[in-house]
């Protein structure tokens, strides 16, 4: 048995009307004789006509009047499906537990009975109870998908989470609330429409099902903390993630659609086109004496009114049943969920039709296939700006009722991979749909729960991607003494472009936090310090897990530290280069030696004023003559091995030193033989003839060393006039080269001075692109040209900008048009046109 509908998807359900219901029941008593008492029989037709509410209390007081087990059997088992269809998950296991003890072993009652554990977080008990199911029934794969949905949910539920979810108090009610959609002008996301079957609706009537009032729909616009409307303040601007979204929101109190939308009927689930003119919902009529099922309306606003809403026809039969309708982003396709011929199994599917303009109106309807839709069922679909559709399904493996999945679609709309279930803290083990998210993908938004926690019944809930944010921590010390380096400059760059430099204080610390620092990012740090050469580090943030960012509460954010310890050389101190050792009486480079010299190209390259003496010492053995002579061809060979690799030769003197300088093992000494010589160990001849043979061989390799010392710091590289001149010639076609002109929108609290400073332009050129902003203040939302030289042909065919005292009729005058035609065009200027900005015009 499949997971059936819950309280909230009334909307398809509601397909019996209770008169029709009251007179079937009727109808049937009169028609019928049976042995069955007669409470039994009216349980029997509240249940048949899905009144559930009615059936627990008849079926509670009619067990003690049967006598037989199977009949006692058949009544829990009823039972237990009345309360798992009214969300009483206890109630329903222990019917279904009743009925099995009365011998009613059939897959329903295993299945009832695990899924109802699922329901209530039981995991454990109800991995088992499938694990019963499964022995009993070895054949129906619903056992193993459940004990392994138990196990995913399980470990979901323990899995660290970027996500934040929390119960929208200021909007729920005692009643069910769902169903909704983002409302007012287009591109803000501070109204709302939401269903709700709360007292002081249009209709009266209550549903046999969950016992309530039908449903309406209703409006209501977020608040910011002083009680003041924050869809004002949005005008133009695009969402910022708030970091309060899943703690605290503050709606004003809503507000029922006008009776052209609302009526005595069900209606929910709404949603708009991408201009917010028409809307979409669903239907569900209660006409006495018919089966009608659920459809769906559009209807469009005029001013402050809205037209009669219109039946869309994608269901010949109007027995079946459409509704929880999602438009795409270019209007042409309609995404639903249904009934139609063609469903897995007669269950509820989502759909797809198309816009058909030869017939002026939609097309045929299209099954998604089986990729999204199961024998169980799928609803309410929503459609994001990251490509995915998001929808609810109780027969795809969840953690219990419906669970929220998405799916990417191909450009035919389309599914094209596997569902991927949204996980905890977004599901749970109740019920979890109706999702609807801001732009940005799946950060901030809204989803309904009929969880613990809530207000009562269905209740939206907020939900909320917590940001990972990056922060550098670093340390600098001398390589001399490991003693910090203060005062010294970091310039940072990222691989994506980042940059920005900063200082070490007097510890050798520095610290950088940014919000343009980011995930999956290479930054490279150049360190510069007078008297010390010039240095470089590297760290990234690239697949960083979870678990390696600490969670900031007072910030609200998921922060990772990049650690970065570096060190400089101090000028006056030789560098040795330990892997440029060479064989006796030889001065041929090996691939260790060159390597080594590699690293001092990328010294000179990172400090190009230096001058360096490259020195290259002998051992003691041959005559002093000899010794300088090989230790000076040692030097030429490095040299020209760095002149070869693109050094400058006049930044390079090589200088053989022979014998004369033995080397002393420094602190910290980590190369060739530091497991036998101690600090402070001098490897004079007389020293080393004293040593075993073994050691004497690497004390003279130790020798045989190459090493460099700064001896200029005040190196002006020649210049280069043919490159010079072609890195002119460059420069000079890319300022020719016309470039798009871009735009910025005023933010609060922006003045000219900021906007200037933000966008790298000038006060005069900004007042020379924006035609002279005589006598115009900026305001939130306007938009402004920004770049010089900017090309904005292709902007201006559709735009104009409004001048000092200018409204829509004086400006539809001046382009032959009418004022309704270009304030449907601009729907965000309900009063008066604020100069400066610029409005469509096309």
């Amino acid at each position: 048995m499949h997971a059936v509908m819950k309280k909230a998807f009334y909307l398809f359900t509601l397909l019996f009307t209770f008169g029709f219901t009251a007179t079937v029941f009727a109808q049937d008593a009169e028609a019928e004789e049976s042995k069955s008492p007669r409470i039994v029989r009216q349980a029997d037709g509240f249940y048949d006509g899905k009144e559930y509410t009615q059936a627990i209390n008849l079926y509670k007081k009619a067990y003690s009047k049967v006598k037989t087990r199977d009949e006692k059997a058949e009544i829990a088992f009823r039972l237990g499906e009345c309360y798992r269809y009214t969300f009483q998950y206890k109630q329903a296991e222990a019917q279904y537990t009743r009925a099995l003890k009365m011998k009613m072993e059939t897959a329903e009652v295993y299945l009832g009975i695990a899924e109802m554990l699922k329901y209530q977080s039981e995991y454990e008990d109800a991995l088992k109870a499938y694990e019963d199911f499964g022995r009993a029934f070895p054949s129906d794969d619903r056992g193993p998908a459940g004990v392994q949905s138990c196990q995913d949910a399980v470990a979901w539920q323990k899995s660290l989470t970027r996500f934040q979810v929390g119960n929208l108090t200021s909007l729920n009610s005692s009643s069910h609330d769902f169903g909704m959609t983002f409302s007012g002008r287009p591109d803000t996301y501070e109204e709302i429409l939401f269903t709700s079957m709360r007292e002081g609706g249009i209709g009266r009537k209550k549903d046999g099902w969950t016992g309530e009032r039908f449903s309406d729909i209703y409006s209501s616009e977020r608040l910011n903390a002083d009680g003041s409307s924050r869809a004002k303040k949005s005008r133009g601007r695009a969402p910022k993630a708030d970091p309060t979204a899943a703690k605290v929101q503050s709606f004003s109190e809503p507000v029922l659609l006008p009776e052209a939308i609302n009526t005595e009927d069900h209606e929910g689930s709404p949603v708009f086109d991408q201009r917010r003119r028409t809307m979409y919902f669903t239907r569900c009529m209660d006409v006495r004496r018919q089966q009608l099922g659920c459809a769906i309306y559009s209807t469009r606003k005029a001013g402050l009114t809205w037209q009669e809403p219109q039946l869309i026809v994608i269901a010949t039969d109007s027995s079946k049943s459409v509704g929880h309708p999602a438009i795409s982003p270019d209007d042409q396709t309609l995404f639903f969920a249904g009934d139609l011929d063609g469903s897995v199994d007669g269950s509820k599917d989502l759909w797809m039709v198309k816009v058909d303009k030869k017939a002026r109106g939609w097309g045929e309807p299209i099954n998604l296939g089986s990729l999204v839709n199961t024998p169980g069922d799928e609803l309410y679909p929503f459609l994001h700006d990251d490509g995915y559709l998001y929808f609810a399904s109780n027969g795809l493996p969840g953690m219990g009722g419906f669970d929220l999945y998405r799916v990417e679609l191909g450009a035919d709309g389309m599914p094209t991979g596997i569902p991927e279930n949204l996980k905890a803290p977004i599901n749970s083990s109740a019920d979890d749909f109706g999702i609807l998210l801001r732009p940005g993908g799946m950060q901030d938004g809204y989803f309904i729960s009929n969880r613990s926690g809530g207000q009562g019944g269905d209740d939206i809930w907020t939900l909320y991607e917590v940001p990972l944010k990056y922060r550098i921590s670093g340390n600098l010390v001398s390589s001399k003494d490991d003693q910090p380096l203060g005062g010294a400059a970091v310039k940072i760059t990222g691989s994506d472009g980042f940059s920005q430099v900063v200082q070490t204080g007097k510890d050798g610390s520095f610290v950088l936090e940014s919000d343009d620092l980011n995930g999956d990012v290479t930054y490279s740090f150049a360190f510069e310090k007078k008297k010390f050469l010039n240095s470089g580090a590297r760290a990234n943030t690239n697949a960083l897990a979870l678990e390696a960012f600490n969670y900031m509460e007072v910030q609200n954010v998921y922060m990772h530290t990049v650690e970065v310890k570096a060190k400089m050389d101090p000028i006056e101190i030789p560098i040795i280069l330990p892997d440029v050792y060479f064989a006796l009486a030889k001065w041929d480079l090996n691939d260790q030696a060159r390597a080594a010299l590699d690293t001092v190209v990328k010294t000179l390259t990172l400090n190009p004023n230096i001058v360096i003496e490259l020195r290259s010492h002998t051992d003691y053995r041959d005559v002093d003559d000899k010794n300088q002579i090989l230790s000076q061809h040692r030097a030429d060979t490095s040299v020209s091995y760095l002149i070869s690799r693109g050094i400058h030769p006049d930044r390079l003197v090589a200088v053989g030193m022979g014998e004369s300088q033995p080397f002393e093992i420094p602190q910290g000494y980590k190369s060739l033989g530091a497991d036998l010589f101690p600090a402070g160990t001098q490897l004079t001849e007389r020293n080393i003839k004293k040593m075993p043979a073994s050691q004497q061989e690497v004390a003279n390799q130790i020798n045989r060393r190459t090493d460099f010392r700064v001896i200029r710091d005040d190196y002006v590289p020649p210049v280069d006039s043919s490159a010079l001149a072609a890195a002119e010639a460059e420069k000079t076609k890319e300022d020719d080269t016309p470039k798009i002109g871009q735009m910025y929108t005023v933010q609060d609290r922006d003045t000219y001075t900021t906007i200037c400073r933000n966008a790298n332009i000038t006060i005069s050129d900004l007042k020379r692109l924006n035609g002279g902003l005589r006598g115009v203040r900026p305001f939130p939302g306007m938009v402004l040209k920004v770049t010089v030289r900017g090309d904005y042909t292709e902007f201006d065919k559709t735009h104009r900008q409004v001048a000092v005292g200018e409204s829509f009729k004086t400006i539809a005058k001046e382009l032959g048009m009418r004022p309704k035609e270009l304030e449907a065009m601009n729907p965000e200027y309900e009063d008066e046109l604020p100069a400066g900005t610029y409005i469509r015009i096309q």
